[in-house]
């Protein structure tokens, strides 16, 4: 799910967690409760072994982004951060900004994986809301002295009969809304265009470069 760069304690809990997911098999489409749970304890099977392997920068944001685009919804979430801007641009404008933001949020997460010492994400349950699908999680310190732990809910959504995740909610905070008046801010700094957004996020990007 998208990330704040203010909120780095959501971002690296949100890291952590792609990393500890348990590997599992793809998702189908018979029961949709398990399909849901395999979604969250599969996503990160590639990012486990890019961790293990000791990749470099590069090869974290290549195995993120494959990641990401197997099974988050980039178009939605990114056309509801953006709002009306978004529908008001122009179809090439849309596919540029769609394109910033994928990279922003690949980026983002990838530097947060250098972060991740060995949590354990727990799957506890499946509940439904509406048209979504919510898996409950949390994210367990390697330590057994440290007691607390981190809720992540996974809020899923059927895209052509598989799940998608819309949205991660990481201690009750969703990474979506976050994100959205992060953007809000960003679009009346830039004129209100998402011509002028997505120049927002690509600075945001080199930020993260420059930081690497």
């Amino acid at each position: 799910m998208p990330v704040t760069f203010g909120n780095k304690f959501r971002c690296a809990a949100l890291a952590a967690g792609f990393a500890a997911a348990l590997t599992a098999a793809p998702a189908r489409a018979a029961d949709p409760q398990s399909d849901a749970r395999a979604v969250v304890t599969s996503m990160a099977e590639a990012v486990i072994a890019t961790l293990r392997a000791g990749a470099d920068k590069a090869a974290r944001e290549a195995q993120f982004r494959e990641m990401y685009r197997r099974n988050f919804d980039n178009a939605g979430i990114g056309a509801w951060a953006a709002g009306r801007a978004f529908q008001a641009a122009s179809p090439a404008a849309r596919q540029a900004y769609l394109a910033a933001f994928e990279t922003y949020v690949v980026k983002a997460y990838a530097a947060q994986l250098t972060k991740y010492k060995g949590e354990r994400l727990r799957v506890d349950k499946v509940e439904k809301d509406g048209r979504y699908t919510i898996v409950i999680s949390n994210l367990v310190h390697p330590d057994p002295r440290e007691a607390r732990e981190i809720e992540m809910r996974w809020r899923l959504s059927p895209a052509a009969g598989r799940f998608v995740v819309s949205d991660v909610v990481i201690d009750k905070i969703s990474m979506a809304l976050t994100e959205k008046r992060a953007f809000t801010d960003w679009l009346q700094e830039k004129g209100g265009t998402i011509e002028g957004l997505t120049q927002k996020l690509k600075e945001k990007i080199a930020e993260v470069d420059d930081g690497s």
